[in-house]
């Protein structure tokens, strides 16, 4: 553990109360204590009191790290914060390749980037390049609803999801390379929300269920922004922290 953490290392705090997750980075270490800076979500600073307990996870090179531990101190610098952390004696690892595959089960609709160009449908080509666009609320909205009116999506299901692509069980065989837009819905116990993604094929696996011919098709995210790969990841961790809980 003490070989993760380390400056720049990025970790996520759970705040029990809302059930969400504060990213930071670490700015120092020593033998016995390791400084970061003031999480930060959704603009939003956490205020660590001395002394309080948290939980963190913090992605390493090769697995990601749950542990719990304590404040033992922060400093101010003008308008900067950071905090002091005890190391913690015990850690959770788990193992990971890239990034973390999480399995969990899905409904998602996609379209082949193809037949989402259409007139009074704003180009896709336009929104891949403005991650305003995928992030605008309002525009992602009127986008899906003149999509989903005109061109209706395929129904797949997925596997497993991480913060770099996601593995999906689909009807039709799709090629490598295909060119993705994809929806899909995260859902916990504080809200439920759409996403659009733009993506690639990478791999496809014939399989047999039940007599029936089904794919299972790899997709990376292509152009994500960062934004949406963390809102991502963060749900990811609180199905990992539920299972790790629960186990």
């Amino acid at each position: 553990m003490i070989n993760q953490l380390k400056e720049g290392a990025r970790l996520q705090i759970l705040l029990e109360s809302e059930q969400e997750y504060y990213m930071t980075n670490i700015k120092s270490v020593t033998k016995d204590v390791f400084t970061i800076y003031e999480p930060t979500s959704g603009g939003k600073s956490l205020d660590m009191p001395q002394y309080s307990t948290w939980q963190f996870c913090l992605l390493g090179e090769n697995a990601v790290y749950f542990y719990t531990s304590r404040i033992v101190g922060f400093s101010k610098d003008g308008a900067e914060t950071s905090y002091t952390i005890k190391i913690p004696d015990s850690i959770h690892r788990q193992q990971r390749r890239g990034h973390v595959r999480v399995p969990c089960h899905h409904d998602l609709s996609y379209w082949l980037w193809d037949d989402t160009v259409m007139p009074g449908l704003t180009a896709p080509q336009l929104a891949a390049h403005s991650s305003d666009l995928w992030e605008d609320p309002e525009w992602l909205q009127d986008y899906l609803f003149k999509l989903e009116s005109e061109v209706p999506g395929k129904n797949a299901f997925t596997l497993d999801i991480s913060g770099g692509g996601l593995r999906m069980v689909t009807l039709e065989p799709l090629a490598r390379h295909d060119r993705l837009i994809l929806k899909i819905t995260l859902d916990d116990q504080r809200k439920r929300e759409s996403l659009l993604l733009e993506a690639r094929v990478v791999r496809v696996v014939p399989l047999n269920i039940g007599g029936w011919k089904r794919y299972r098709v790899g997709i990376s995210f292509v152009d994500l922004d960062q934004k949406i790969q963390e809102r991502i990841i963060s749900y990811l961790f609180k199905i990992m922290r539920k299972k790790h809980k629960g186990g």
